[in-house]
């Protein structure tokens, strides 16, 4: 029992450290990055980058129109491969 004990606070701590550690390396921009993409946002029409016209602009459709790999990464909040209508909304205010 005595081991078993001893098994379970080893794994307690590591869990202990590695949770922060974890949840810190998930946090991938800060919040001067945020400005820096909310800025960058108003130089792009989402509109005119929407070719097909389905509210949602591809890699592919972006890219035409000079947005950033980080840009298009920051704006597609649920990493679908799009930008929504909705993710950008915040940023364009169309």
């Amino acid at each position: 029992m005595s081991a078993l004990k001893m098994i379970f606070e080893r794994l307690l701590c590591v869990v202990a450290i590695a949770l922060p550690l974890a949840v810190f390396a998930q946090q991938t921009t800060t919040p001067a990055d945020a400005q820096k993409y909310q800025q960058a946002a108003k130089k792009y029409s989402f509109k005119a980058m929407d070719v097909s016209g389905d509210k949602k602009v591809s890699r592919a459709e972006a890219k035409t129109y000079g947005v950033t790999d980080a840009e298009f990464i920051y704006w597609d909040k649920d990493n679908s491969g799009f930008i929504t209508w909705d993710e950008i909304n915040t940023y364009w205010g169309v």
